[in-house]
């Protein structure tokens, strides 16, 4: 029986910590936070609704998730977003990151172009999730639409782009904001010269169970 160790312990930050600059290391965390559960490829799999194969390649930096899949491993293995992805977490009630200070993640074959920065990522306990995109000027009209539990909300900060649904397109300018349930299949693209957007994901409960996580994750409007 596999020994269940907390996360937070030194042996935990320590295993976490022997990374070096070239590994990947939302790869590692994936992997570490995993077998520090108890949990078996499949049984994470299973809960974060992908395959087996796919999780064993992110967790050996073959792959990268996209945002939806992010979210639904954070939920899987308990933790938040930012713990996959960002420093070493504290908890603390006012967390300010300078602009130099955001954390570049998850770039992936599926959403290849796409360049996101994680906000707060030290804050380990929270409802939202924000983080700074930068969509691609072109996107693979074959790549299939994505969706997450949760609602989104988008803020345009610099530039124009549009966010595609299945019914429709909907076009921002600097300083426009859409809100709208993720749940709804969509991406993104910069028109012209790349748009900045801050995007902010509602975090589902984690207490919840994975039958409920399940029916968010499916949910349509």
């Amino acid at each position: 029986m596999q020994t269940k160790i907390s996360p937070d312990s030194p042996a935990a930050r320590t295993r976490i910590s022997k990374k070096s600059p070239d590994q990947n290391f939302l790869a590692e965390r994936l992997s570490v936070f995993r077998k520090l559960n108890g949990l078996s490829l499949e049984q994470v799999a299973t809960r974060a609704g992908i395959t087996k194969s796919y999780l064993s390649k992110l967790e050996r930096g073959l792959s990268s998730p996209t945002i939806a899949t992010l979210l639904k491993l954070a939920q899987a293995l308990g933790r938040s977003a930012e713990q996959l992805i960002g420093q070493e977490a504290r908890d603390d009630d006012i967390v300010l990151v300078k602009a130099g200070e955001r954390i570049p993640f998850t770039r992936s074959k599926e959403r290849e172009g796409y360049v996101y920065e994680a906000i707060a990522a030290s804050r380990t306990q929270k409802a939202m999730a924000p983080f700074i995109m930068t969509p691609p000027t072109s996107v693979n009209e074959k790549t299939d639409l994505a969706s997450h539990a949760g609602e989104e909300f988008i803020f345009l900060v610099a530039g124009v782009m549009e966010v595609i649904f299945e019914d429709r397109v909907v076009r921002l300018e600097t300083g426009d904001s859409l809100y709208f349930n993720a749940s709804i299949p969509h991406r993104s693209r910069s028109i012209g010269k790349p748009a900045q957007a801050l995007v902010v994901v509602s975090i589902p409960d984690i207490n919840l169970t994975e039958q409920q996580q399940v029916s968010l994750a499916v949910q349509k409007p």
